[in-house]
Formats: structure tokens, sequence, C-alpha cells
């Protein structure tokens, strides 16, 4: 369907270092997502320069790899300091700009208890042009929720000793403060600054180092009794878990969670799809998808030219839109059919049903399908044109699952019964050059911040098939009679095979549909046949990649939804060991 499409189930880049895997066979979506759980939420962020450490001149391929760098050897923890000082996005970009222009330490970093520090908006401006750090996505790749939590209390009696010793010039204006008092100018008198240097009397320093080792020995005291506080919260632990867990086995305390696929259904109410559900009220929307013969017609082929399979059958059209796939099925000789849609154009479809006198054998339903009482309770088949860009967008396909698991008779099926998603690479000077590069010199200014928004998003587009510069790889095979909503989020990797010496531009993605009947019908979105209102979809490149006849490259997709729009979706793409990242919306 896709913005183009009969209306829904109703109210229904970046370059990084990242090792792919053995090429498993196409369309091993359920195991090959198993053993890549993590990477599809490890999905890098657009970067085209090395990234530098935050506390030394080592540089990195990646933000990731110089983050992991630098919780790994200087101790700086962004997910504890996201939780502690309530940081966002953009306090995470002048937290990295007052580390590269400050040089603070790390355990000074670390002991702070505010971002004061960097809560100058100075600390907005660039340290380092194009710096990958600032691309980092901060908010989702440390999501609090996929980090173990922080447990109980934090003892942090050493942070306004730690700022003195890392920053002596805010131990000189408590002394400056001090001074002003009578009592204490003796103080400020014992002690000198020269630049970064502290001078001061022997006896000075012997009774500052003196409350030093007593400072150090209350610390060390409460970081055993911390100590021995979480040890009683871990029983304690333990023994809540066996009282909510008496009927079964406990669960590990610190067990990760499986990521579990939600519905749309379940994720987004009726009243936050409303503006889906509109935009398939307007009629603009309708008139695209009856145009679109490659789509109508293969739907009409599937249901007319198979009547002995739809004799007085029970059909169920899900998002149903003005009513043609119902009437192509009463055409096709079923003994009744209900169709199902949440937008407004049901109206509209009652009366061309009625227009067409099949008003006795067509019954419409407003409503959303999991939602919905219907006048039967099992169907022989179910139909509907649930497709999206790049095939799962939208992610229709969750109530036909839906109505399959709670509709469909035994021996009944789902139509189309099959689909699957194709990849192969592209080579198209003249609109990449139109769309990243025009970017680089726009009437003579330079707008490159542009390249990373317009890189991240993937293009809906007819490519001619003059374009196509590679073999055509299958990364999914869905089942529609025995898939799941977890199989719409897959890992594959595969190759392409390059036909000819150029520079590639981008990965193409479409999608095939299947109607293994007696009479089969199917159809392609590919760019080798006529184009259809789904077009393709292309995921640019944020480089053109040099290649040569015959090379063979080894790539990997991995595609999930989005947390925060289930309809939407997240794409990486591995092509010789470098990802890149991009949203389906």
């Amino acid at each position: 369907m896709s913005g183009d499409s009969d209306s829904d189930d109703c109210d229904m880049p970046g370059l990084v270092s990242n090792g792919t895997d053995g090429v498993p066979a196409p369309g091993g979506a359920g195991a090959a997502l198993d053993e890549e759980e993590d990477l599809g939420e490890e999905m890098y962020v657009d970067s085209l320069a090395p990234s530098v450490d935050l506390f030394s001149a080592k540089k990195f391929k990646t933000a990731e790899d110089c983050l992991e760098h630098c919780k790994e050897v200087h101790g700086l923890d962004l997910a504890v300091l996201k939780r502690r000082l309530s940081m966002d996005t953009f306090s995470y970009i002048r937290f990295v700009n007052y580390v590269r222009s400050e040089s603070p330490s790390p355990g000074f970093v670390m002991s702070l208890s505010s971002g004061a520090k960097w809560g100058d908006l100075k600390f907005m401006k660039p340290v380092i042009p194009d710096d990958p750090l600032l691309m980092f996505n901060f908010e989702e790749e440390l999501d609090p929720q996929d980090e173990e939590e922080e447990n109980g209390f934090e003892i942090d009696i050493s942070r306004e000793l730690n700022d003195e010793i890392a920053n002596p010039r805010n131990f000189h204006n408590q002394l400056s403060t001090a001074s002003t008092n009578s009592e204490d100018s003796c103080i400020a008198s014992n002690v000198t600054f020269e630049e970064d240097l502290v001078k001061m009397s022997l006896d000075k320093f012997n009774d500052l180092k003196k409350q030093f080792d007593a400072m150090s020995l209350e610390l060390r005291e409460k970081d055993n009794e911390l100590k021995a506080v979480f040890e009683d919260m871990t029983k304690m632990k333990g023994v809540a878990q066996t009282l909510f867990n008496s009927g079964g086995e406990a669960e590990k305390p610190f067990a990760k969670t499986k990521h579990k696929v939600v519905p749309v259904s379940e994720a987004r109410t009726v009243e936050e799809d409303h503006s889906y559900f509109q935009s398939y009220a307007h009629y603009s929307i309708h008139h695209e998808m009856l145009s679109d013969s490659v789509r109508t017609s293969s739907y009409r082929k599937a249901l007319v030219n198979n009547p002995d399979r739809l004799r007085d059958a029970l059909v169920l059209d899900i998002g149903c839109g003005t009513g043609i796939l119902s009437m192509f099925a009463a055409e096709a000789g079923a003994k009744a059919v209900v169709g199902v849609d949440c937008s407004d154009i049901i109206y509209q479809a009652m009366d061309i049903v009625r227009e067409n006198k099949m008003d006795d054998r067509v019954k419409l339903v407003k409503g959303r399908l999991e939602e919905t009482e219907l006048p039967y309770e099992e169907f022989d088949f179910i139909v509907s044109e649930w497709m999206g860009y790049f095939l799962l967008f939208e992610g229709m396909l969750d109530s036909v699952l839906a109505a399959r698991d709670k509709y469909l008779a035994p021996g009944g099926m789902v139509l189309p019964n099959r689909c699957t998603i194709e990849l192969c690479a592209i080579s198209d000077h003249e609109r990449y050059d139109s769309l990243v590069g025009f970017w680089s010199d726009v009437y003579g200014y330079k707008m490159s911040c542009m390249r990373g928004p317009i890189l991240a998003d993937a293009s809906v587009e007819v490519i001619p098939k003059d374009l196509v510069v590679s073999n055509s790889a299958n990364v999914l095979d869905l089942n529609i009679n025995t898939c799941t909503v977890a199989d719409t989020e897959f890992s594959s990797s595969f190759e392409l095979k390059i036909t000819k010496d150029c520079e590639l531009t981008g990965i193409l993605g479409y999608f095939d549909t299947f109607f293994d009947l007696p009479t089969p019908v199917m159809f392609s979105t590919g760019p080798q046949v006529k184009p259809t209102h789904w077009k393709q979809t292309v995921f640019y490149l944020p480089e053109k990649l040099p290649v040569k006849k015959n090379e063979t490259i080894p790539c990997k997709m991995v595609c999930k939804r989005m947390k925060t729009d289930a309809r939407a979706l997240k794409v990486s793409l591995t092509l010789d060991d470098k990802t890149y990242r991009y949203t389906v919306d």
C-alpha cells in the first residue's frame, strides 16, 4: 500500500566499520535475526571522517569505537552520565565540545553532579569540523532502558576534591573568595599561582596532604559500606523474585529480555493513527492505486481467473478502500465477501458496491480489523493489498496476520500468499549528483550539513533498468500463510556480483508478489519491468564506490521497526565491511 494502497488494516549514513558474518541462505530471517539481535539496535550513525579520542590524539574509524575506547580505557561512561545528569542530544553536543576545548580529566568529568560545566551555548560550536562524535545518535543508542540500571545509591564524597585536583583554577577561585574574610586571609597569602602551577609553603602542603589522606580513608570506608548495601539489595531482589514467581521458576536478576516485535494495533491507538487513516480518505490516493495497472490487474487475474477456487467461498477483504478487490472476488463466484476499512472512503465504497448491484454479496464494515465484529466466524480466503514501500513500510501486514490467525478457516489461504524483497546495486550519477552532490555548491555556498539528513532517508523513485549494475539478491521471503509479525524484522547476508566497471551510487530495493493458485499470478516492483506506484526504494551511499566487472561485494542488511513509529523502518546496510544507516518513513 504505502501511501498508495487501498487503506490499511483500518484504524489500524554513516560510514563505519562492521564485520560481516558468513552468508546464510537468503530469507533465513528467523535464525539470522536471533544471531544478530543486537545489531539492529546498533546501526551506526553517518560519519565521513575518523573519530578523534576525547582525551588523546588516537583516532578511530567510527564514533561507536571511539566512545567504547573512552569507556574501556578512560572510564568515561556516557550511559551513566546521561542518567545522572538527564542529558539530551543538545547537552551531549555541548559536552563533547567542552571536553575537546577545556581538556578536563576523565575522572573529573565522571565526578560531576551536574552539567553546568558545559551549559554555556558557546559549546554548541564544534571544536572539530564535521566531528563524527557530534553525529552519534545519543538519544537512541544510549537508551537507558537498554542499559543495566544503576543500582541504588551513588556516594560521591570525592567530587569536590576531584574538582580541586583536576582543576586548580577552581581551587584558586575558592581561596580568593575565602581571602576576603580577615580570618582566612592568611591562607591565601601562603599560596601563589603561576599559570597551572600552585606554590605553597611546606607546612601548608603537609596540612592539605593530611586532609587528603583523611578524605581518602573516608572514601574507602564509604565504598565498603556501599558494597555491603549492594549485597543486601541483591539478596532482597532474589527474595522478591522468588515471591513474585512462586508459581514458576524465578527469573535471572540480570537476564536480558528478548526484543519483542509489537503489532501496530498494540503500539498505536485508533486516535494516534487518525492521520494515517485520514490519508486514505482522499480520492487522489485511490486514483493513483487504481490507475496502477500492474497492481490492480494482477489482483483481478488472481481472483477472476481462478473461479474453481473462489466459487461459493467466503472472502475477507482487509483494507478494502474503494471495494475493488471485494467486487473482483464476487465476480469470481464468492458466496459472500466482507470488506473492512477504517478510512471514511468506505462510505464511497458502499455506494460503489450498490451502484454495481453487488450489495447482496458484498458487505462493508468500518472499523479497525482487530477491534471489529464480523458477520462470519471463518473465511476461506483473506485478500488484501497491504504492501508498502520496501514491502514492509506502514506495517499493514500486522492486521492481515491477525485476521489470518482469528478468521482463516482450516485449509484456507491468504492472497497474496508470498512476498520477497530483492536488492541490487545501481550506478546513477545524474540522480546522485543532483540529490547528494548538490549541497557542495549552492549558489557558491557550501551546505554540507544537509547531506546527512538526505542520505539518512531512503528515497522512493523509479530507476531505469540500464542503471542496475549487479545481480539481484533475495534478502527476505515471507510466506503470508505461516509467517509471524516477528518475521517482519530480519537480518540477511548476501553477495552482489558487479556486471561492469563503474562507481556505485546506491543499493536499490524492491519486492515481488505471488499468488500461488491453480492459475498462478505474480508481479514485480523491480526496475526491469513496468513501474508501479510503489516504485523502488534507493539507499544512497555517502560516497561513490568504485567497482570492477565481476567483482563480488559481501553485503548485509538488518531491517527493524522504529521504536518511535511502529509503521516506519530503520535499516542498516553493510557493503564490504562499511555500514550505513537509513530510515524508511
